[in-house]
């Protein structure tokens, strides 16, 4: 089967650039540690990505991972395709607005994906990466600037726009308690279970 166009691009790029975006992502997870702590007892973090641009981001999450929490981490990593992921450990192809197979989680983690997720399901996945989590597990969710301050529904590279209001009054409703941390792109939308 042949990549997708998004995926093509992120296979294009050099080895120098994915592992800046590694440190990119490495720096915004120490700022969100910093300021909220796992609370989860396990000797072993079990962390869920949900979606991954490139096969070589996927040993990078697991090594930013461990280097913040200073423990092992066992991680798996979800997307609704998963030919670009070929050849790495834990790799499940699955809907992730649907229950994770594998659950219990101490850490969900998504890195600007909700804009690849229709409207109507960006909230199945918020609520879904809570619901997959250990009691005092975390749900992180990066979202770049532009991702939710459009006005338009549908953005120009054909993702959709993340209303950021309509899922914090969502929250709310379901009592999902949520802080707000900014990061250099954008904002981290982070769940506590």
């Amino acid at each position: 089967m042949m990549l997708s166009k998004y995926h093509q691009q992120y296979a294009a790029k050099s080895d120098n650039d994915l592992q800046q975006r590694i440190e990119e992502k490495k720096q915004e997870l120490i700022k969100i540690f910093d300021l909220v702590k796992l609370k989860t007892a396990g000797d072993i973090i079990r962390v869920a990505v949900f979606g991954c641009a490139d096969k070589r981001l996927v040993q990078g999450h697991k090594k930013i991972f461990e280097s913040i929490l200073k423990k092992p981490v066992e991680l798996y990593t979800f997307d609704i395709s998963v030919e670009h992921l070929a050849g790495e450990e834990n790799i499940i192809q699955h809907d992730c607005t649907q229950p994770l197979p594998n659950s219990p989680f101490d850490i969900t983690y998504s890195h600007v994906l909700l804009k690849f997720i229709p409207p109507e399901k960006q909230f199945d996945l918020l609520k879904n990466s809570v619901s997959s989590l250990t009691p005092g597990g975390i749900a992180i969710h990066i979202m770049d600037k532009e991702d939710y301050e459009t006005i338009d529904e549908k953005l120009p590279d054909g993702s959709w726009a993340v209303s950021l209001k309509k899922l914090k009054e969502k929250l709310a409703e379901i009592n999902i308690n949520y802080l707000e941390i900014p990061v250099k792109y954008g904002l981290a939308l982070i769940l506590n279970k």
